[in-house]
């Protein structure tokens, strides 16, 4: 029997915020108990015998199931990210305010999606750069990138980690492997334990603005965190979001400004798990 149900998409961004809320949760009631239900087979999950306290889920294909377990049990539920059913089918809605979610009483506005990651002691002087890829929120220029890595050289410190992602567009890839001031990681190469155990430990962390989800991944891992700053597209909603923040001195805004307000605790995951025990005892 498990208190909390997560519904999950089988996308590994989406079980990770589902799984960041309910780490946050065991924080404060170590006694609470979760399982994972895969949409392949959920339908089966109306049949159950137990009854879960509440049900979370992020990404579209699971709005449909998250309410209708919900109905089915009696539940409360929790969705993370803007629902594509009203907001009136879930006890609690937690959305990025670049999303521009309205103002309802289930609604609560988050600082960019919820995630799993968790500071520890740092390494001091310790430095990453963190590459995403094109996306429709900026213009992707290889150039600019490469021109923005060269700056961040310092041969005096060592070798500059650089970590690419799927995302990355192949000639970037080549010209950064022919680069001996780098130590280049690609996704192929290290776990799926490798981020979040690096970030915890990482003092300075640089982003590329594509990557919105890394930004806010980095502030939560306290690290400080600065752009590889990409031209944004017309009226992007993520990309006014990474402006808020260089705005409010969170982020800095090139890749060799540090931030003037850098952050300490950014823990939106706990904020929200605390908002959740207040709402619903559980």
């Amino acid at each position: 029997m498990a208190d909390i149900w997560i519904i999950s998409d089988g996308k590994p961004g989406h079980i990770n915020q589902s799984l960041g809320l309910v780490e946050a949760l065991l924080e404060f009631k170590p006694n609470l108990t979760f399982k994972t239900l895969p949409l392949k087979g959920v339908s089966s999950s109306l049949f159950a015998t137990d009854r879960p306290k509440l049900i979370i889920s992020a990404g579209r294909a699971t709005h449909f199931w998250n309410w209708a377990l919900t109905v089915r049990f009696g539940a409360k539920n929790v969705v993370l990210m803007r629902p594509s059913l009203p907001y009136s089918f879930f006890n609690l809605a937690l959305v990025p305010e670049h999303d521009a979610p309205p103002a309802f009483d289930r609604v609560v506005t988050t600082k960019g999606a919820i995630n799993r990651m968790k500071p520890s002691k740092k390494q001091p002087e310790s430095r990453l750069v963190l590459l995403g890829g094109p996306s429709k929120h900026v213009i992707w220029d290889d150039a600019r990138i490469i021109e923005q890595i060269d700056q961040l050289t310092e041969p005096s410190i060592g070798l500059l980690n650089v970590a690419t992602s799927r995302r990355t567009p192949n000639d970037l890839l080549q010209q950064l492997r022919s680069k001996t001031s780098i130590r280049l990681i690609e996704p192929d190469s290290v776990d799926s334990d490798w981020l979040p155990s690096t970030l915890a430990t990482t003092e300075q962390v640089i982003v590329s603005s594509d990557s919105v989800s890394m930004v806010y991944e980095a502030l939560t891992a306290g690290c400080t965190v600065s752009l590889i700053r990409l031209e944004s597209t017309t009226n992007s909603r993520t990309q006014q979001g990474i402006d808020s923040l260089v705005e409010q001195g969170l982020v800095g805004a090139t890749a060799d400004q540090k931030p003037a307000n850098p952050v300490s605790n950014f823990r939106e995951a706990a904020r929200c798990a605390e908002i959740i025990l207040e709402r619903f005892p559980l």
